[in-house]
């Protein structure tokens, strides 16, 4: 099977989990998957979309991946190495996956949309396109440190499942082209 990529977003079809107060000064701004310390210095809070059901899965401040706790023992052995934090939801446990995997230079800047600053440098890729390669799991990359990506192993068990709250982008796969 060919190696796909996809990125990640929250389908917001579904409640969506948020921060709802900070404590000891904390700034959400602070709060990345780099700082899970700073995790238990919020409380967290449903926003309510027009279905009112809760999701299997969140991504709260637009990069911090979690699931169900309950449902996490299924998913374990597929995100090995990853560290687990637990958070409550009002009265609902997710599990929020850290330390997932940055990857450098897999990104095929010639071949993505690319939106750059005056100065040239790179303000977003909108449209990634990836170099082949082996890619774990779940990942990040680099160039665009606020998203997360997966393979087809995690997208084809979450759609197996049935799992809710997040949606899937696929994202070409090119090699550098040497002209």
């Amino acid at each position: 099977m060919r190696e796909i990529i996809y990125r990640l977003s929250f389908d917001f079809q579904y409640d969506f989990a948020d921060i709802a107060e900070s404590f000891n000064g904390a700034s959400s701004l602070d709060l990345t998957s780099e700082t899970p310390n700073l995790l238990n210095f919020f409380k967290y809070d449903w926003k309510a979309s027009e279905s009112n059901i809760k999701p299997n899965f969140v991504i709260i401040n637009s990069e911090l991946l979690g699931c169900e706790k309950t449902l996490f023992k299924g998913l374990s052995d597929k995100i090995l190495g990853l560290r687990l934090y637990p958070i409550r939801i009002v009265d609902d446990e997710y599990l929020i996956f850290t330390n997932i995997q940055t990857i450098p230079n897999c990104i095929n800047i010639k071949k993505s949309k690319v939106i750059r600053f005056s100065n040239g440098d790179i303000m977003e890729i909108s449209s990634p396109v990836f170099m082949p390669d082996n890619y774990p799991i779940l990942f990040k990359v680099e160039e665009i440190p606020s998203s997360i990506f997966c393979n087809h192993e995690f997208k084809d068990y979450i759609t197996k499942n049935s799992y809710s709250g997040l949606l899937f982008k696929e994202c070409p796969i090119k090699s550098k082209s040497w002209i």
